[in-house]
């Protein structure tokens, strides 16, 4: 039972009532502990997080299927979520997109899933997601109703998308363009050959060949479909590369700083990394119904993103390893060291509760767009 002042802890309260909350943030909760999205093993924990019976690891069960049977089918639920979410990244500041997918089967199903995530500092944080039941890339068409629902949800207009090479088409370019969302998109090589061709200037060849032996950054202006973006050609900083250049299409006006933008795109496979194997071992979902995997991701990124905000408060304090080539990492990752963290604050439902409500603080966040 919650203490009185506690009872009307979450904006989602007033929609989906007591119940329902309470077993949001038990779940959350769990998360940390078991190490897993799998609720036959998350129901261990029940009892000891509720400080009740024990033993009725049964009815723990039940009452953690029974959620997402309530609300596994509810998309304007698990969008309520999704937007709740972005109360705990207030202040930490991020103009920076990162799309990418990952996949794996759950039971001889194959699932992908195409997850757009934020940059906070150098952390990649998930914020929509859509299941395609399906291994592989997306197409044009999924990427732009995946935006197209998000853009309901997030105020996106001003950020800058970073993608890989299989995120490209001339109708996705357009999309972003006429959303005012920048982009600096990998390309393949021979990608737009004719295009670039085409325009005032170097031929395609010369300008890949002159980067390569030159070792310079080369830019370009072309048109696709009557829009113009600009091609960017750099050499591949990765010593034994088998590709020695590497080639960009973006809507940023300085081509350097895109370049060392896009750099940042291998964060979100460290978010992948985190989610699926080092954290909450999301490849254990087996709900096989996607609509209740959706709200059981929507659950992990609450608990992902709580590990972050705690990790960066000791991000300063975190060892770093120095390498003979001059580069450096951080011994332990943001989120692992949130994670020890935040894995004792959840021990007890009730500290746990009091802990969410003083995270949460104000309920209004200009990125996240109003739900009354």
């Amino acid at each position: 039972m919650l203490p009185p002042h506690l009872r009307k802890f979450s904006a989602l309260y007033d929609t989906y009532g007591l119940g329902a909350v309470k077993n949001i943030w038990l779940l959350v909760s769990l998360l940390p502990l078991a190490r897993t999205v799998n609720l036959y093993k998350m129901k261990d924990y029940v009892g000891g997080v509720l400080e009740n019976d024990h033993s009725k690891v049964d009815s723990h069960y039940k009452r953690l299927i029974r959620f997402f049977q309530d609300w596994g089918a509810s998309e304007a639920f698990r969008q309520d979520l999704i937007r709740h979410n972005l109360q705990f990244l207030r202040g930490l500041g991020f103009k920076t997109l990162v799309m990418d997918g990952t996949s794996w089967t759950i039971g001889e199903t194959k699932v992908h899933y195409l997850v757009l995530s934020v940059l906070v500092d150098t952390v990649a944080v998930p914020i929509y997601w859509v299941q395609l039941e399906k291994i592989g890339a997306s197409s044009q068409a999924e990427r732009k109703a995946m935006f197209e629902k998000a853009f309901l949800l997030f105020e996106l207009q001003g950020m800058t998308l970073l993608a890989d090479r299989e995120y490209i088409g001339k109708e996705w370019f357009n999309f972003l363009k006429k959303k005012k969302i920048h982009f600096v998109i990998r390309l393949r090589i021979n990608d737009y050959w004719d295009e670039v061709n085409a325009a005032a200037g170097k031929d395609y060849e010369q300008m890949f060949r002159k980067c390569g032996l030159k070792n310079k950054l080369l830019r370009k202006q072309i048109l696709l479909d009557a829009q113009a973006f600009t091609i960017i050609m750099m050499p591949n900083p990765k010593v034994g590369a088998e590709e020695p250049v590497m080639i960009f299409l973006t809507t940023l006006p300085n081509a350097v700083k895109a370049a060392e933008l896009y750099a940042k795109r291998w964060k979100i496979e460290c978010l992948f990394k985190h989610l699926k194997t080092n954290g909450y071992n999301l490849e254990d979902l087996n709900l096989k119904d996607p609509n209740k995997n959706m709200l059981m991701m929507a659950i992990v990124t609450i608990a992902y993103t709580l590990a972050i905000r705690e990790g960066r408060k000791h991000r300063n304090q975190i060892p770093t390893q120095h390498y003979r080539d001059g580069t450096e990492t951080p011994e332990v990752s943001i989120f692992r060291v949130g994670l020890a963290i935040l894995t004792a604050k959840c021990f007890r439902f009730i500290e746990f509760i009091r802990y969410v409500f003083s995270s949460l603080g104000s309920k209004n966040h200009a990125f996240c767009k109003n739900v009354q």
